[in-house]
């Protein structure tokens, strides 16, 4: 499916929020059309759009399934966005402005996923392990893999 046709479809599955059309949305954000993530330099204003819509996706679809109190579901579209934005940040190929907005992104991301593990009493170690992984995956990014980006385009 192409880009443009995949983020309509998205787009308009987000404006409806009613539960039966979850199913759709579960789809739409498990099978994204490859070049979401492809690494064309410079993105389009629609890739961008369409990556920003795919994260807010996956947020709703944490909203919808925390709702329902499917905890483990719920926690796993959060992660699933988390890791995505990992992927993108990480990636010394992506361009240099898409990684400062990813990383800013994971924060927010930690900020929710440890709210959520704070209100489920058994996920609390989940929430000490969700720090250290974050300062883990953040620490180096920031004096090794931006850098190097950056000294490139020179």
């Amino acid at each position: 499916m192409e880009l443009s046709i995949w983020l309509f479809r998205l787009q308009c599955q987000q404006q409806d929020t009613s539960s039966h059309n979850i199913s759709e949305l579960v789809s739409l954000i498990h099978s994204p059309p490859p070049q979401l993530w492809s690494e064309s330099d410079p993105l389009s204003e629609t890739h961008i759009k369409a990556i920003t819509f795919w994260l807010d996706g996956c947020l709703q679809l944490f909203r919808y399934f925390d709702g329902l109190e499917h905890h483990q579901l719920a926690s796993q579209y959060i992660q699933l966005a988390y890791a995505r934005l990992q992927s993108i940040t990480a990636n010394p190929h992506t361009q240099v402005e898409l990684r400062y907005w990813g990383a800013a992104y994971l924060d927010q991301l930690t900020v929710m996923m440890l709210e959520f593990c704070q209100r489920q009493p058994e996920w609390q170690q989940e929430s000490y392990q969700l720090i250290e992984l974050h300062i883990a995956f953040m620490t180096p990014l920031g004096e090794l893999n931006m850098r190097n980006r950056d000294q490139s385009r020179l």
